[in-house]
């Protein structure tokens, strides 16, 4: 094997995040009598999208956008009644709870442990992620575990990397791989460390010149990782 260390994003490369979002909304809109439909969730995901596109580009905090996000759902559908701090904690409650995986994300898993050491970088909210990691069926694999909130900066900031590396023991980085879904979080950060980086696109092969590997599954993933 070429890569003795696996640096791995947690949501939307692990863990169903778009799955656990869904069922944290509408539970957290039904908790105030609000509705919950497919276009609801939309215009939620398009809002926390550019939030979180802002808050790699340092324009905001996590602290500003976790609240940020209902402040501007609810302006959007009118619900003056609805404080956003008190939406924003119901749903990060519920969404401490959800640990969906992705197919592939256990097996992977479970054949590089033992082979390679593996830590778990996220731009999640600290909560939100060890809540979910206390329930999560792989979480007894990872050697090292860095969240965004903790460490005080986000993806793509190269501390992140770092910090994972520190963490694993690693002191050279030829020996890390970074492996996730997102080209301006999880590549980028990689690329600013000088790590390579395996970018997961699901949907068809994007192009990149700051990815070392471009893979559309984790099955495809896992093979590379064992050459």
């Amino acid at each position: 094997m070429r890569y003795r260390y696996l640096l791995a994003d947690n949501d939307n490369t692990l863990m169903d995040f778009n799955a656990a979002e869904k069922k944290s909304l509408q539970g957290a809109l039904g908790h105030f009598s609000k509705p919950f439909s497919e276009e609801i969730f939309q215009v939620y995901h398009h809002i926390n999208d550019l939030l979180w596109k802002a808050l790699e580009r340092g324009e905001t905090t996590q602290a500003e956008l976790k609240i940020e996000r209902f402040a501007q759902l609810c302006r959007h559908y009118g619900w003056s009644d609805i404080d956003a701090k008190d939406l924003a904690v119901v749903f990060q409650d519920n969404l401490s709870t959800h640990a969906d995986l992705l197919p592939g994300a256990m097996h992977l898993l479970q054949t590089v442990h033992g082979r390679m050491k593996i830590a778990l970088v996220s731009n999640g909210v600290s909560a939100t992620q060890r809540g979910r990691l206390s329930v999560c069926e792989f979480t007894h694999l990872l050697d090292a575990i860095v969240i965004s909130e903790e460490i005080g900066v986000s993806k793509p900031n190269p501390l992140m990397v770092e910090k994972a590396l520190e963490m694993l023991g690693c002191t050279d980085k030829r020996e890390a791989v970074f492996l996730g879904d997102s080209h301006s979080a999880d590549v980028a950060a990689a690329w600013n460390a000088g790590v390579d980086s395996i970018w997961l696109t699901r949907h068809g092969k994007g192009q990149s010149d700051k990815a070392t590997y471009i893979v559309e599954s984790l099955e495809e993933a896992e093979a590379l990782l064992l050459q």
